[in-house]
């Protein structure tokens, strides 16, 4: 039967996102709850098919809820299985007697997560570990895109952070259970995100701190390894933000606007790196009130809570400079005049680098307003070179484009597009970065030496960040990641010519 409903108990928010992810990916109706005791209270209105609940939980432990679950005479057909970072053999004899269903041990396996559960759902054996492994091709990450490189990113930076922290204090009075359930946490989250050796790493400090006789000095040691592993995936490096950039947003008042909690945390982290001030505010206050009134830019956080706020409407009196934010759909969905009022979109799965290159765009295109007037061009279409050596890549951006009103000319080769500038002087130009004989980044030097006045958006690869970068301090106009929605390109044409 499809679509059954589980419900996933877990005190790691990364672990409950992922668990989440994964399973509504296959078919699964998912609720989640951040610890038994919440847990519970969803059990008195909802009576999910599956419960997959971490054992060590902050309060009631997810064993001592089994044992509940069990003793509820409503809930009595509800299968219960436990996630545990422990290796001992004890722990899942416990699990059993506490009346568990099945037990699986962490990491989580994203690619066998789903059947595995539809396993116990359907009443035959578990799948044993090795051969979940085998037929799932391997642990580690089972998704892909934007969102899933955010959680990756996320979990990396707030773990170093957290770890820096510890390491700061501990040379005073520290609780040794709160630590230890940390290290737990992050045996999970870093094994399901992929980060094997990260895993690794925390179950040894957690280990560490099961023995006895355990050393201040030891836990130094062996969160300065715990530190060194968050630092070393290549998502955790920063990526250097021009200096002028930076100063362009020094001491920059921007308005946060119906942003969730999470997500304007995330944002204000990007903002300390260049010195910009950000205020917050819910969405429901007017446009034109005093405190947005010294706002140098407006972000909005685009999604179902603020669809109907002020800033959203097709009417809003606000002309300052602002930047969507959120899901593509949810994006492209807005009205078309208030899509034409932003200056930039800021599309989820965004990284701290991008928030600042989105808004630097932002400020510019904005002081740029009603600067000097275009002379019209001759013909009304909008002129539009394409260059890539994707042919399927072309056929898909030229069609979008086409049935907009735009003029198209394809190019497969960086030789053979800045040809095609110097000849047809249009508009804009997508260049991909990667083409063979002249790159992007060759073409677009090229129109700057050269003079013309043509509007540059660069075509780059996810994580690819430093492409982007010497994009923009080669002149690019603007920058789509691929994969990308070819509607999107077209939006951020539209507003560039």
């Amino acid at each position: 039967m499809a679509g059954e409903s589980i419900l996933v108990v877990d005190d790691s928010a990364v672990n409950l996102k992922l668990a989440a992810a994964v399973l509504r990916s296959d078919g699964y109706r998912v609720t989640v709850a951040s610890s038994a005791e919440q847990a519970i209270m969803t059990l008195r209105t909802t009576v999910p098919d599956l419960v997959l609940v971490d054992i060590q939980l902050p309060g009631m432990s997810g064993l001592a809820l089994t044992r509940h679950i069990r003793e509820d005479s409503r809930l009595r057909k509800v299968m219960v299985v436990v996630l545990t970072a422990s290796t001992a053999p004890e722990c899942e004899q416990q699990a059993y007697e506490a009346g568990c269903d099945g037990f699986i041990c962490k990491p989580i396996d994203t690619r066998t997560l789903g059947p595995r559960l539809r396993n116990f759902l359907e009443g035959a054996t578990a799948i044993p570990e090795s051969s979940a492994k085998e037929s799932g091709g391997g642990g580690g990450l089972g998704l892909s895109g934007p969102e899933m490189e955010s959680l990756r990113r996320s979990f990396l930076v707030d773990g170093l952070r957290q770890v820096r922290r510890m390491l700061e204090f501990s040379g005073s009075e520290m609780d040794a259970n709160t630590v230890a359930r940390q290290f737990h946490q992050w045996i999970g989250s870093a094994g399901a995100l992929g980060y094997l050796e990260l895993a690794e790493q925390a179950r040894a400090a957690e280990a560490l701190l099961g023995h006895p006789g355990w050393t201040r000095d030891d836990l130094r040691q062996m969160l300065a390894a715990l530190a060194s592993a968050f630092s070393s995936p290549r998502e955790a490096a920063d990526t250097p933000i021009p200096e002028r950039m930076a100063q362009e947003l020094e001491r920059k008042r921007i308005a946060l606007v119906g942003f969730a909690d999470e997500e304007a945390e995330r944002v204000c982290v990007a903002f300390e790196k260049v010195k910009a001030l950000p205020r917050l505010f819910s969405g429901d206050e007017p446009p034109d009130s005093e405190l947005l009134r010294d706002c140098s830019v407006v972000m909005v956080h685009v999604r179902e809570q603020t669809r109907d706020i002020p800033w959203l409407k097709v009417d809003c009196p606000s002309r300052k400079p602002m930047v969507l934010v959120g899901g593509r759909d949810q994006l492209l969905a807005l009205p078309a005049a208030v899509q034409s009022r932003a200056c930039e979109f800021l599309i989820d799965g965004w990284q701290p680098e991008e928030v600042v290159l989105r808004l630097s765009f932002a400020l510019a295109r904005s002081a740029e307003t009603g600067v000097a007037a275009q002379e019209p061009p001759q013909d009304s279409r909008p002129n539009i070179v394409i260059a890539d050596d994707d042919t399927n890549v072309l056929a898909v951006v030229r069609n979008t484009l086409e049935s907009l009103g735009m003029l198209c000319r394809c190019a497969i080769s960086g030789e053979e597009a800045l040809r095609m500038i110097r000849e047809h002087c249009p508009q804009a130009a997508v260049l991909d970065v990667n083409m063979p004989d002249i790159d992007g980044f060759d073409v677009l030097a090229g129109i700057r030496h050269a003079g013309l006045r043509v509007k540059v958006i660069m075509l780059t690869a996810r994580q690819h960040e430093r492409d982007v970068l010497r994009g923009f301090e080669l002149g690019a106009d603007d920058y789509v990641v691929k994969p990308f929605n070819p509607l999107e390109l077209a939006a951020r044409l539209k507003r560039l010519v």
